[in-house]
């Protein structure tokens, strides 16, 4: 009785309440972070599933990406996430996509591409539509590029993952020229879209 008592005073006190509360905090916060460094060093094994971050997007439902913001990603569980970027007219869109594997010595394949509409996008030196990844212990990149000769409309990139969790960061730019690319040979074929 005298004890309980006794704990109850104890606990009454402000002070000894908030010192508590940060202790247990305290502990809290050091058992989640052990966590995640077990989880990174491969200590602990995690469903790919539970590996997954970042901006996602369905095929109904696409999300939106901003040309001044960088996104990373991690993909896993063999997922397909779509996104959207709005091309004016006589405009052009460069995605650069970097991919490397999380998993050393599991293969992980990556398939970025921007979808054909009719009338077809405009296509840039140096650039493609789509291409696939594969990654072991290394990484990738890839620079998905389009030229919009139509009124202004939204382009969809569709990045899937097969295999091994990836890591993936999209950057992109909108431009009125392809600049952006550096100095290139003859685009005679783009050169009205600049103007």
């Amino acid at each position: 009785m005298k004890t309980a008592v006794l704990l109850k005073k104890l606990t009454s006190c402000l002070p000894l309440r908030a010192l508590v509360y940060i202790g247990m905090v305290a502990v809290l916060m050091g058992a989640v972070s052990c966590t995640e460094i077990a989880r990174d060093m491969g200590l602990e094994e995690v469903a790919d599933v539970e590996l997954r971050s970042g901006l996602t997007g369905t095929a109904i439902n696409p999300a939106p990406l901003d040309p001044f913001k960088r996104y990373d990603l991690v993909m896993a569980a063999n997922e397909c996430r779509f996104f959207t970027m709005k091309v004016p007219s006589n405009w052009y869109w460069k995605v650069y996509i970097t991919a490397a594997s999380r998993k050393e010595n599991a293969e992980g394949r990556l398939s970025a591409d921007i979808s054909q509409p009719d009338p077809p996008w405009a296509s840039l030196d140096g650039t493609s539509f789509s291409k696939t990844m594969v990654l072991n212990h290394d990484g990738d990149q890839a620079l998905l590029a389009v030229g919009n000769t139509a009124p202004t409309r939204l382009a969809l990139l569709r990045l899937c993952q097969e295999g091994a969790p990836i890591n993936v960061t999209i950057e992109s730019q909108v431009s009125t020229t392809t600049d952006l690319l550096g100095p290139s040979s003859d685009n005679s074929d783009l050169k009205e879209l600049s103007h």
